[in-house]
């Protein structure tokens, strides 16, 4: 039976081929077959070839105001994907790419949340969801924020009042969309996010899926921070009806 793995990776900057060479064969030794990159650096409209060998099929968004931003959803050769449409910000800071693979309609939304005001940019993010996304839904990025900072976050704190904190979770639950690495992993303390200004670490980095796939979703693992100061996360899923 067929089984895909999509990794959400903050690359901090991905114009460097050397660095793209490193980061291709780490994912593609971890079997990735779809990959959200977040943090690549690219300007709008502007956007390298990366015709990899098996990272073949690519949808970028850029901004023309920050060099520090950019989004891309990549699919290997193997994953059969058929394009339907894409939306995107203006500001490099997410995509959704929506098609078919083997008849069913899937959503791969890819965000790279600003660090002040996420609840106020996830609210705009999510009313574009309601009217775009169709099918199941993968949700990932870097969200730039610990959802639940006393189990996410070394400091168990976090610059989110629990007013937003909480409007914030309320927005993916009623979505029906569930966070797949907490969910398989319900016990277990990891972080994905070393910062060294403040010494402490914190799960930034999600991977979100439609409610009702979940019990497609075959296995959830945080990688470790090598080639970025964030590292990647990886969820495998059996997709619909494949053999």
């Amino acid at each position: 039976m067929a089984e895909y793995t999509l990794a959400s990776y903050n690359v901090k900057g991905f114009n460097a081929p050397s660095k793209r060479c490193q980061i291709f064969s780490l994912l593609k030794k971890r079997k990735c077959s779809i990959l959200f990159l977040q943090e690549t650096h690219f300007k709008f409209n502007k956007y390298p070839n990366l015709s990899h060998s098996y990272f073949s099929n690519w949808f970028h968004n850029g901004s023309d105001s920050s060099a520090s931003r950019g989004v891309s959803v990549g699919f290997s050769r193997n994953v059969p994907f058929q394009y339907i449409s894409h939306i995107q910000d203006t500001e490099g800071r997410y995509i959704m790419v929506k098609g078919s693979i083997a008849g069913h309609v899937y959503t791969f939304i890819n965000v790279y949340a600003p660090n002040v005001h996420q609840t106020q940019w996830f609210k705009m993010v999510f009313a574009e969801i309601e009217s775009f996304a169709e099918g199941v839904i993968f949700m990932g990025g870097d969200f730039n924020v610990a959802l639940y900072p006393r189990i996410d976050s070394s400091s168990q704190r976090s610059a989110l009042s629990q007013k937003n904190l909480s409007t914030l979770r309320h927005l993916f639950h009623s979505s029906s969309l569930v966070d797949v690495w907490r969910t398989l992993n319900p016990s277990i303390t990891d972080y994905t996010f070393y910062s060294q200004v403040h010494g402490t670490y914190h799960r930034l980095d999600y991977i979100f899926v439609s409610k009702e796939y979940l019990q497609s979703c075959s296995g959830a693992l945080i990688d470790s921070i090598t080639l970025s100061d964030h590292s990647p996360v990886l969820v495998s899923f059996i997709p619909l009806n494949m053999p």
